[in-house]
């Protein structure tokens, strides 16, 4: 299996990437928050999971590893294929999934277009027990709250260079007054990485 996948970015599609890894070209599907990341020639790193079906082999990629094992997890729910576990990414941010499972919020799960009612509340019976080792989002967000309660009313004043990564975090479902204070905390430190690579950055604080 693939563990991971790390290259320059070729081209980004309407669903998926592709990596060119030393003269080959891999083509990675993945969310469309991750894809509004990348950008074409940049060196990248996706943590991958290799789908084999009858009639080809499929890469799923992902920022982090964590993601990656969220979305096993929800494959292993009565009627979730990948393409529907991805379609969630696309819509919910990693922790955001997590935690409408375990308050068996439908109202969250049913804003993914494929999940109905039914699916919902049978993915939160089946998945909300088996969850425990994914708590990122919980540190994630005390983490946060502690930045937000020190970062002051001057944070929200982010560098032009500096406001994409903050918009690919909001778009991965992230909110503004936690990723405004994280980013002006790393501030010195963002500003001398490319945008894929800073989002990376910022997700791995924003990770326990």
């Amino acid at each position: 299996m693939i563990a991971f996948v790390d290259g320059i970015v070729s081209c980004v599609e309407d669903d998926a990437v592709v990596l060119d890894v030393g003269g080959v070209g891999y083509r990675v599907y993945t969310a469309t928050g991750v894809l509004n990341v990348l950008r074409e020639g940049e060196r990248t790193r996706l943590f991958t999971h290799q789908h084999v079906r009858e009639d080809a082999l499929v890469l799923y990629g992902f920022l982090q590893d964590g993601e990656r094992r969220l979305f096993l997890r929800l494959q292993s729910a009565t009627g979730v294929g990948p393409k529907l576990a991805l379609s969630m990414f696309s819509h919910l941010a990693a922790g955001q999934i997590v935690q409408a499972l375990r308050l068996e919020d439908a109202r969250t799960l049913t804003s993914v277009p494929g999940i109905g009612a039914k699916t919902a509340s049978r993915m939160s019976l089946e998945l909300k027990d088996r969850l425990d080792d994914l708590n990122f989002w919980e540190g994630a967000q005390v983490q946060a709250s502690g930045r937000a309660s020190t970062a002051g009313k001057g944070a929200s004043a982010l560098p032009p260079g500096l406001v994409d990564i903050q918009e690919a975090l909001l778009a991965l479902g992230y909110q503004e007054r936690e990723t405004t204070a994280l980013i002006a905390e790393l501030a010195d430190e963002l500003t001398t990485l490319s945008l894929s690579d800073g989002v990376r950055r910022a997700l791995r604080a924003l990770s326990p």
